[in-house]
């Protein structure tokens, strides 16, 4: 006999539950998943085919922008990175497009200047460096905001 279904746990409450998990969890991430991934695009129209140097070359571009950003900010890897708490992170997530679409913008003017393997490798760098001090201004944005509607939570961190 299967126990009664309470509003918290009715099917349709825990899918609607995961799903903001999901979500809220999953932005930054998917954000910077889809500026790689069209950068990768848009370095291939201008500069053509890549060989296998060159994606490997891109790869570099791309993570190392987390690598410098997370050394620096986490006094050497030294300090723990704190996080916002997840009402923050939805509110500054949803303006995703703008550090995505700037993020690309910034790629172009790299990529115009140089070529070869060093626009392979400084396309996605700065294109990330972009996307990732933009999706921080949306954070502080989204925490002022949360802050001045009487949220008490909106700039705590953890870590």
């Amino acid at each position: 006999m299967s126990r009664p279904h309470t509003d918290e746990t009715r099917p349709s409450a825990t899918f609607l539950r995961a799903l903001r998990s999901t979500t809220g969890r999953e932005s930054t991430t998917f954000g910077f998943s889809i500026l790689v991934t069209v950068a990768f695009g848009l370095t291939q129209t201008v500069e053509g085919a890549p060989g296998v140097p060159e994606i490997f070359l891109y790869a570099a571009g791309a993570v190392l922008s987390f690598t410098a950003l997370t050394g620096v900010l986490s006094s050497g890897f030294r300090k723990a990175m704190p996080q916002h708490p997840t009402q923050t992170l939805a509110l500054a997530t949803s303006l995703n497009i703008v550090s995505v679409l700037v993020g690309l913008a910034a790629a172009l003017p790299v990529l115009h200047l140089l070529d070869g393997g060093v626009a392979w490798l400084l396309s996605p760098f700065v294109a990330t460096t972009v996307y990732l001090v933009l999706e921080s201004i949306e954070t502080a944005f989204a925490e002022r905001i949360l802050r001045r509607s009487g949220d008490p939570e909106a700039d705590e961190v953890s870590g």
